[in-house]
């Protein structure tokens, strides 16, 4: 990138260095670069950071010496993949599903960064696997460092299970990873603060499920699948998050409730079996429709920290054969970012974009209604 301006009357005197800093906001690693690896022109003549400038000099510097344009973007060879914005600062994509943002131990490649050019990009905001919508990638470091530090809008849109008792309501309950687990969250009070604002969209009343917009002010990893599930109304079709995870089918479809995971303590379910080492049925049971297959709900222990004990009660009505059927229309969390707003690293112009919804969600929407 290039940084290019003319010094202003209240830049006179200062180093070139402070010119850039006060006209740009360039951070330390910026000021770093150029110094080291880049170039620095006043007036068209090569100059050093340290140099006085004034009023009037025309000032162009270049974090590297191989200094580009811009770096090509070649989405229109990759299907699924919409560019909704793009210049020689950043792109924002609508990212869709099964696609991993930037590489990690377990997906060294193919990722959406290694799919969209061969050069280096930054990823300012990043989206789970399976979610979708719009993201930003930075093209260099400095779009990076303007973007972040400066607030994102991000407007997330859900289906989640159960309706939500207040239609609008901020949830303010930190996030840390669950011991022994590499991806899962939970809330704790010793972790980082985490604050998810909600409001119902609609709700669909014969399915039990709710259209609900998130906005983020913070951004840890599963925010919004934590925080729901946390309340009692986890994300319809969510893998790790959702009701699910405390379900299996047996060889005849049938669905049971178990403990899954003995290090993440989700569920105990205190089974009743008679001397055929057959369910015993009991009044008190309630039945799935399925011959000794039965949901026993007040047997559920929840850990506190992935359900709220005041919402537990909520999130024991949902895990019946109707919510599991309903769960397993999408193959995915039915999270789609729906919108983001930043100010533009060089323009300072604030812009927002909205994305489009997936195809699976879109029919998610025309069966409910």
């Amino acid at each position: 990138m290039e940084f290019k301006f003319t010094v202003k009357h209240n830049q006179d005197s200062k180093r070139a260095v402070d010119a850039l800093i006060d006209e740009f906001g360039i951070s330390s690693n910026m000021q770093k670069r150029i110094r080291l690896y880049g170039n620095l022109w006043i007036n068209d003549i090569p100059a050093r950071m340290i140099d006085i400038v004034h009023t009037g000099d025309r000032i162009v510097a270049h974090p590297d010496k191989d200094y580009s344009e811009s770096i090509p973007i070649i989405t229109n060879q990759i299907s699924g993949i919409e560019v909704i914005f793009e210049d020689e600062h950043l792109i924002v994509l609508n990212k869709p599903a099964d696609l991993v943002v930037h590489p990690t131990m377990s997906h060294p490649d193919n990722t959406l960064l290694d799919l969209i050019s061969d050069k280096k990009l930054h990823p300012v905001t990043r989206l789970d696997r399976e979610t979708t919508g719009a993201l930003i990638i930075a093209k260099h470091p400095h779009s990076h460092y303007q973007i972040a530090k400066n607030h994102i809008r991000r407007i997330y849109w859900a289906l989640t299970h159960g309706h939500w008792t207040k239609q609008q309501n901020t949830v303010n309950q930190p996030i840390k990873r669950f011991p022994n687990s590499i991806m899962v969250r939970v809330v704790d009070q010793t972790g980082k603060s985490a604050i998810t604002n909600y409001r119902v969209l609609y709700s669909f009343k014969e399915q039990n499920l709710d259209w609900v917009e998130f906005a983020l002010e913070t951004g840890r990893t599963h925010q919004i699948r934590v925080h729901s599930l946390y309340c009692g109304h986890p994300l319809l079709g969510d893998g790790l998050y959702g009701i699910s995870n405390y379900c299996e089918f047996d060889h005849q479809d049938n669905f049971n409730i178990l403990r899954i995971d003995p290090n993440l303590n989700f569920l105990c379910f205190q089974e009743n079996f008679n001397e055929n080492n057959e369910y015993e049925i009991n009044e008190n049971i309630e039945y799935n429709c399925k011959q000794y297959k039965l949901i026993h709900t007040d047997s559920l222990k929840i850990n506190p920290q992935r359900v709220a004990p005041e919402y537990q009660a909520n999130f024991k009505s949902l895990i019946t054969e109707k919510q599991l059927i309903l769960d397993s229309l999408i193959k995915r969390q039915a999270l789609h970012s729906r919108l983001i707003g930043f100010t533009h690293p060089i323009t300072k112009k604030y812009l927002e974009f909205k994305a489009e919804l997936p195809n699976d969600m879109m029919k998610l929407f025309e069966n409910l209604e």
